[in-house]
C-alpha cells in the first residue's frame, strides 16, 4: 500500500508539471517573431553566448507620482524592471544587467517612453545596438506572477540602501525580509526622487536574491516546488515562440552549473542631473557603457562584472 501511494503521488506531481509545461508553452502565451524581435537585417549575428531580455511590469504604487522623467508619458512604463541575463560563450558567468527605464536613448527619450511606443522589438533593438550582443529570447512577466513565485520560495532577503515607506510598508536600509506583495512593492516603489535611480538598484538586489534563492531552494530535488514555481511564472508570463520549457530548462540549468560568485546582478552605470525645468535626465555612463559592451564581446566579463558590483552597481 505504501508503494501504491507512493506511485500514486509520484504520477500526481508528474501531471502537475506536465500542466505547468503545457500552460508555459500554450500559445496564447506566444509572441510572433515580428512581436519580439526587430527586422533580422538589423541585428547581430547569433553566437554561442545566450541572453535573454526581461522585463517585469510592475504597478505604479498607489499614492505615489510617477515622477518628472523626459519623454516619459504618464502612464509610462517608468517603474518596470528591464533587464538582460547574459551567460557568454565562455559560460564560466552568468550577467543580469538591469536597466533604468528612464535612461535617455535618443532625442530626450528614454527606454520606457520608447518601449512602450515600439514594444519588444524597439526593447530589443536598444538592447542589441546598446550592448552589442543578440537577444535569443524575450521574457514579459507580471508582477503578480513574480510576487506568486517569490511565495512558493519563501521570503527573500533583499538588502536595501535607502529607507523608505511605500505601500503601507516599511524598508529599512539593510536586510528586507519581503514576501510577494512587499517585494513587488520594493522594486516599483520610487523610494528617492533621482528618476529611478535608486528604484533600479532596488530591482537588481532584489533580482540578485531572488536568483539566490532559485538557486539555493533544492527545487531539482523537490518537484512539488518546481511544479509551484513554474506554475506561478506560467499564470503571468508571454514569451517569444522559441522559448519553450525545455529551451528555458537548458537556459536554467547552464546557470545553476555556474558558481554562486560569478552569477553577478549589476545595474548599468547611469548618471543623472535635475535639469532647470525640474525634470531628471538619467544618461548611460559615457566611460563605463563602452567597457561594458567591451567586456560583453571579449574575454574578460566575469572580472568586469565583479568590478562594477563591487562599486555599488
Amino acid at each position: 500500500m505504501v508503494r501504491l501511494k507512493t506511485v500514486a503521488s509520484a504520477l500526481g506531481s508528474l501531471g502537475d508539471i506536465n500542466n505547468a509545461r503545457a500552460e508555459f508553452d500554450d500559445s496564447s502565451r506566444k509572441l510572433a517573431d515580428e512581436q519580439a524581435f526587430p527586422p533580422a537585417d538589423i541585428r547581430p549575428t547569433a553566437s554561442d553566448a545566450r541572453t535573454i531580455a526581461l522585463r517585469v511590469t510592475t504597478p505604479t504604487v498607489p499614492g505615489e507620482a510617477t515622477g518628472a522623467v523626459p519623454g516619459a508619458a504618464a502612464d509610462s512604463s517608468v517603474n518596470d524592471l528591464f533587464a538582460l541575463v547574459h551567460v557568454p560563450a565562455t559560460g564560466d558567468t552568468a550577467g543580469f544587467l538591469v536597466l533604468n527605464p528612464s535612461v535617455e536613448i535618443e532625442s530626450g527619450r528614454s527606454l520606457a517612453s520608447l518601449v512602450d511606443e515600439g514594444g519588444w522589438p524597439v526593447f530589443v533593438a536598444i538592447a542589441e545596438e546598446v550592448f552589442g550582443v543578440r537577444v535569443d529570447h524575450v521574457v514579459e512577466l507580471s508582477a503578480e506572477a513574480l510576487g506568486n513565485v517569490i511565495d512558493v520560495i519563501g521570503p527573500v532577503a533583499v538588502y536595501g540602501r535607502t529607507p523608505f515607506e511605500a505601500g503601507g510598508t516599511s524598508f529599512v536600509e539593510g536586510t528586507n525580509s519581503l514576501n510577494g506583495a512587499s517585494a513587488v512593492t520594493f522594486a516599483s516603489a520610487a523610494a528617492v526622487d533621482d528618476a529611478g535611480q535608486t528604484r533600479t538598484r532596488n530591482q537588481r538586489a532584489l533580482l540578485r536574491a531572488l536568483v539566490q534563492a532559485l538557486r539555493q531552494g533544492g527545487l531539482t530535488k523537490d518537484p512539488a516546488k518546481l511544479t509551484a514555481v513554474l506554475s506561478a511564472v506560467s499564470s503571468g508570463v508571454r514569451t517569444d515562440r522559441g522559448l519553450t520549457t525545455i529551451e528555458l530548462g537548458k537556459f536554467a540549468n547552464v546557470i545553476r552549473q555556474i558558481p554562486q560568485d560569478d552569477v553577478v546582478a549589476v545595474t548599468v552605470p547611469a548618471t543623472s542631473e535635475r535639469l532647470e525645468d525640474g525634470t531628471v535626465r538619467v544618461s548611460f555612463d559615457a566611460e563605463a557603457l563602452p567597457a561594458l559592451r567591451q567586456a560583453l564581446g571579449g574575454h574578460d566579463l566575469k572580472e568586469f562584472l565583479r568590478y562594477v558590483a563591487s562599486l555599488g552597481y
